[in-house]
């Protein structure tokens, strides 16, 4: 018989991470971005089966994700946005599920479970900023988080089963990121750092790959019977192109930004550093992003404790999850060094692990005995705690009036819009709230705008709804374009967060 109250912490971390994810996405009122504004378009079109126009959409990206929208919405009758709500949900307790699984398998009890869920629910950039848009994101840090439990358990056990249900995750996770394939094929290097603890040969090395390399045997025929070359490989061709465009990145780009750096910012004197000194921000960037990316407790817990986490994890799990923290890291920088930026969350998975890690640190300091932990520890152990605190709070908590100016913007127009009248939004998201057709992801410019106005077709809206930046460079092309559209008055202006945006409403005089 199950004694419930035995695993009461594993209840509870599942009962706040699903409240909790419902509550984020509650407050965000709908908000999307322009990302989904696509997804959802090719969503549309996969629910009914067309898959032609589906790929027609202008700037298809990789299908499944939308596939899964459409699938949902199709069984279900959810609307597409509520279709993509309902997966955010799955794939968070799946996430959440695998974390708790992680720290098992590493060694941890409930509460360190427990301990992990807490720490993820007061990750403000993963769970208060991200959650919502990072949908397709979360389906795959969900499919590779227990993938990786997999590898961890094929190494410390050794069976088939493990090494094969490790790549079919990894695989599902790539249908979701095309960068799950550089983990397919790095991670289980991982085997060469375990080998004191498990014996290592070739067969046990090849494991983790044995349906890759069948897959790979089998792939020349099939590209050959099917007459498919490598342009015709959409996205997949990024794994080959990807140190390509590295380099032209750099032959392009980020030559003239160091040439910048050594004649304006470290000066004639340090010009052999120049190299250097650029090389050094990068990576620092890359580095800071990975260890802030789920909040600075979990950081702050794992350097107060990194020698007693070592000695109280299992070993494979250990090495395991520390060669993919290094493999995220390393993915991360080629982020930067590709397209000269770097979201959090490219580099989330090394978040996880420092969650998990963080998890047993933060065990030992609330369960040590209390004359056993130094002054310096205990202010580590209050400074982690008011982090996670903080950004619980700021996860829950109601958003600010700005934060929906533009969800504001729009139900304003369409309480003001006569019938039989339309408006124009030259946002695309706003295009989206207001249920207008789709015209593309991509907001509209000035210079489509005085088209508009040049050919006449502009006075066949009521309203007008332009978003700008508050800036001198975009309050004088608004001024410009002001002086253009005649017969229209300003109406209302919504402003964005600290009203560094701005939407402003016009309205035609008849």
């Amino acid at each position: 018989m199950i004694n419930h109250r035995k695993h009461f912490p594993l209840y509870l971390a599942l009962f706040l991470a699903f409240i909790i994810c419902c509550r984020v996405l509650w407050i965000q009122h709908g908000w999307i971005t322009n990302d989904s504004i696509l997804y959802f378009e090719m969503a549309r079109y996969f629910s009914v089966g067309d898959f032609t126009a589906a790929h027609a959409v202008e700037g298809y990206s990789w299908g499944f994700y939308p596939a899964l929208i459409g699938m949902v919405h199709a069984i279900s009758g959810l609307t597409l946005q509520a279709s993509a709500n309902l997966l955010i949900i799955i794939f968070f307790m799946l996430l959440v599920s695998g974390l708790m699984r992680m720290v098992s398998i590493a060694g941890g009890n409930q509460w360190m479970q427990f301990y992990a869920v807490l720490l993820l629910l007061g990750s403000n950039y993963i769970v208060g900023n991200i959650l919502p848009m990072a949908s397709r994101d979360l389906g795959y840090w969900a499919l590779l988080v227990h993938a990786v439990n997999q590898l961890i358990l094929f190494y410390q056990h050794g069976l088939w089963k493990h090494a094969i249900y490790w790549q079919i995750l990894a695989f599902i996770a790539t249908l979701f990121r095309i960068e799950g394939a550089i983990q397919l094929l790095v991670l289980p290097i991982a085997g060469l750092f375990v080998s004191r603890s498990v014996p290592m040969n070739v067969k046990k090395f090849a494991q983790p790959y044995s349906l890759l390399i069948f897959s790979s045997l089998l792939a020349p025929i099939v590209l050959w019977v099917m007459h498919i070359g490598l342009e015709d490989l959409g996205r997949v061709k990024e794994i080959f192109n990807g140190l390509r465009d590295i380099e032209l990145n750099f032959t392009q780009n980020l030559i003239h930004r160091i040439h910048v750096m050594r004649d304006v910012v470290i000066g004639e004197a340090f010009e052999e550093y120049s190299w250097f000194t650029f090389l050094l921000a990068y990576f620092s960037i890359a580095t800071i992003k990975s260890l802030s990316v789920a909040g600075w407790g979990p950081p702050l817990l794992v350097f107060s404790e990194k020698y007693s986490i070592r000695k109280s994890m299992q070993p494979v799990a250990y090495k395991v999850l520390l060669f993919w923290m290094f493999v995220s890291w390393v993915i991360g920088c080629l982020i930067t060094f590709k397209v000269n930026l770097l979201s959090g969350r490219y580099v989330a998975l090394f978040g996880f692990v420092l969650i998990v890690f963080s998890s047993f640190a933060l065990y030992k300091l609330l369960h040590e005995q209390k004359n056993k932990i130094s002054p310096a520890k205990k202010l580590v152990l209050i400074l982690a705690a008011f982090t996670v605190l903080a950004g619980f709070i700021s996860n829950i908590k109601p958003k600010a009036a700005d934060f929906y100016y533009e969800i504001d913007a729009v139900a304003y127009v369409k309480t003001k819009l006569p019938q039989g009248q339309h408006a124009l939004y030259a946002s695309a998201k706003q295009r989206f709230y207001a249920d207008a057709p789709y015209d593309g992801r991509i907001d509209y410019d000035w210079e489509d705008l005085e088209k508009r106005i040049a050919d006449g077709s502009i006075r066949q809206y009521a309203y007008v709804v332009i978003k700008h930046d508050d800036t001198p460079e975009e309050q004088a092309k608004l001024k410009h374009w002001q002086q253009q559209l005649i017969g229209y008055q300003l109406d209302k202006t919504f402003y964005g967060h600290k009203r560094k945006k701005q939407l402003l409403v016009f309205k035609r005089i008849d």
